[in-house]
């Protein structure tokens, strides 16, 4: 399958440069030029890699890393032309994957994408998978996929589910489900939750196959 890049530039001749050189690549692009398009894009669609200039006109693109890890753990390339050794430190703690200074070869972009992702795909595969029914659930990076496509989960489903998932077939106390997930303050929360995962994997809402009710007591992940 073709891997699907989100790339974020306001240069537009740049951006077209780009995207126009990487689906010669056979990779599916995907361009914007703000922070706000960005936040809107990653909440509707699950992206294998994004390219994220530093400077962008509403904002500092080091900002917008934290929004991306916490809703995915989607690997980042910064573009920036701040080239110094204290913006790359600064780039790589808050959690991009690398960093490529601009002037910069097209070759050599392409060559540290598939880096990322060749990493990315060794540590998938070393990944300890969950199976229920037609979908995927991997323990340690918390993606969920439906038939080998990813479904987007938010940080507090993401939690919810590996709690579920760590205790299969056994029920566990909303009380220990919303102590596991950082997000949730009080129990009511918990249902909340429960429900738009639900939304997302059961296909009869009211008589779910998987994460089942526990009446009075909490909820279970059942597998055969």
């Amino acid at each position: 399958m073709k891997k699907n890049i989100l790339l974020v530039d306001d240069d537009d001749k740049l951006r077209y440069l780009i995207a126009s050189y990487l689906e010669e690549k056979q990779f599916v692009v995907s361009t914007c030029g703000n922070s706000n398009q960005v936040e809107e894009l990653i909440n509707y669609f699950i992206f294998d890699l994004i390219i994220l200039d530093r400077m962008l006109p509403d904002g500092d693109g080091i900002d917008l890393i934290n929004k991306i890890k916490s809703n995915s753990d989607t690997p980042v390339l910064m573009l920036t032309a701040l080239g110094d050794v204290q913006n790359r430190i600064k780039g790589l703690k808050i959690g991009a994957d690398d960093y490529l200074s601009k002037p910069f070869e097209p070759e050599e972009l392409f060559l540290r994408i598939n880096s990322i992702l060749k990493y990315r795909q060794n540590i998938e595969s070393k990944s300890k998978f969950i199976k229920f029914g037609e979908y995927k659930f991997d323990m340690n990076t918390q993606r969920l996929k439906k038939e080998n496509q990813d479904l987007y989960l938010t940080q507090g489903e993401k939690n919810l589910l590996y709690a579920l998932a760590k205790k299969i077939n056994n029920e566990i106390s909303r009380e220990i489900l919303a102590e596991e997930n950082y997000e949730i303050t009080d129990l009511r929360k918990v249902d909340v939750q429960i429900t738009r995962l639900r939304n997302k994997i059961e296909k009869n809402k009211k008589f779910p196959t998987y994460i089942q009710t526990v009446r009075g007591r909490g909820y279970v992940l059942k597998i055969e």
